[in-house]
């Protein structure tokens, strides 16, 4: 449904090299979309963000670096999930999500839902911060969930 705020000729968003486009980017049809526009969407506004991006590209010069500690700092917290023993089960957390979206922030929203549901959100994001996942680095999707969470709890990377 969107909401990645993007530039309407680049879809450029407002970090430096990222581009948004298909059901990612907000715009065109606000809170809602017709089915049928999904793909021509996507297609149109692709190609935008392709040009966009290899235009960039091709102006960058040199190795590109992310800041000093960065990349350390980020594996430092995806892999901290592991060690919550007794923590926030990630499936719950995804499940409780789920519920809030589906029955107060739908296509047709009311003031009095919204705020219920942020209010939900604002707890949510409180369980994520303390949510824990079992077994290894390989395939985990109890973990891609977990990394789904950190971003509305309190992670580096989750700050727009």
């Amino acid at each position: 449904m969107g909401g990645i705020r993007v530039e309407a000729d680049t879809e450029a968003t407002t970090v430096a090299g990222l581009y948004a486009a298909g059901e990612a980017a907000g715009g065109m049809h606000g809170s809602n979309r017709l089915g049928g526009n999904s793909l021509s969407d996507l297609v149109v506004f692709g190609r935008r963000a392709g040009l966009a991006a290899a235009e960039r590209a091709l102006g960058c010069r040199g190795i590109l670096m992310s800041p000093r500690g960065q990349v350390a700092d980020v594996t430092r917290h995806a892999r901290s999930y592991f060690d919550n023993e007794g923590g926030e089960d990630a499936y719950a957390l995804h499940r409780d999500l789920q519920d809030t979206m589906q029955s107060l922030v739908g296509i047709i929203r009311v003031e009095r839902e919204l705020l219920e549901a942020k209010e939900r959100l604002a707890d949510l994001a409180e369980r994520a911060a303390k949510c824990a996942v079992e077994g290894n680095l390989q395939f985990n999707p109890g973990w891609h969930l977990a990394l789904d969470s950190s971003r509305c709890s309190q992670s580096p990377t989750a700050r727009p």
